[in-house]
């Protein structure tokens, strides 16, 4: 499949990966009350070396960091010092993020058992979580992951895995952040990044 994303279509061939079309179906989004994702997340055993190839594909730069994971509850249990490694940047307009094995959580590992990189999840933002869960969950996807973290009425970032496997081969991850109870995006932060890092001499 080629698309008018040229990058997207060069990172998907590289890692031999599907474009999001191509594994589920538009309506099934639309159904979900959902919009169509903005973000493909892979799971890798080595971030690093991925960031390094889809670069040379002219993705990114792509923002790399381990993070703490606060209130990660997986499956109901709240896993402490849960750290995950993340490395974020786009390839034209879609979002790309490469997620390590991790710490405290098995949820990027196990799939990465028989496989250096996997098509892991989907990433859509959008504000209303309750009404979305509700959806997701009726639709038979159960919530198998929520975290993040929530300073007043100021800032609240809500991020949840629902396990859509079965019927999708991979996770629904919706993420809910709000600054000031409006929508806040990420995007302008990490184009920013990316064009700083451009100027600075390498």
């Amino acid at each position: 499949m080629e698309t008018s994303n040229r990058v997207l279509d060069a990172l998907l061939k590289e890692f031999d990966l599907p474009h999001v079309e191509e594994r589920v179906p538009r309506d099934v989004f639309y159904k979900l009350g959902l919009k169509f994702p903005q973000q493909y997340a892979i799971a890798a055993r080595d971030v690093g070396a991925c960031v390094k190839r889809a670069e040379a594909l002219g993705a990114g730069p792509f923002l790399h960091v381990t993070i703490p994971a606060p209130n990660w509850v997986e499956r109901g249990e709240l896993r402490k010092d849960c750290k995950l490694e993340v490395a974020l940047g786009y390839a034209g307009d879609r979002q790309i993020e490469f997620l390590g094995p991790g710490e405290g959580t098995q949820h990027y590992a196990r799939e990465l058992v028989d496989a250096d990189y996997v098509f892991h999840h989907v990433g859509i933002y959008q504000n209303g979580m309750a009404e979305l869960a509700r959806h997701i969950e009726n639709a038979g996807y159960p919530e198998v992951i929520r975290g993040g973290i929530k300073l007043g009425g100021a800032l609240n970032f809500d991020f949840r895995y629902f396990d859509s496997r079965e019927a999708l081969s991979i996770y629904l991850e919706i993420q809910d952040f709000t600054y000031l109870n409006r929508e806040l995006s990420l995007e302008p932060f990490l184009r920013g990044y990316a064009k700083l890092r451009d100027m600075l001499p390498l």
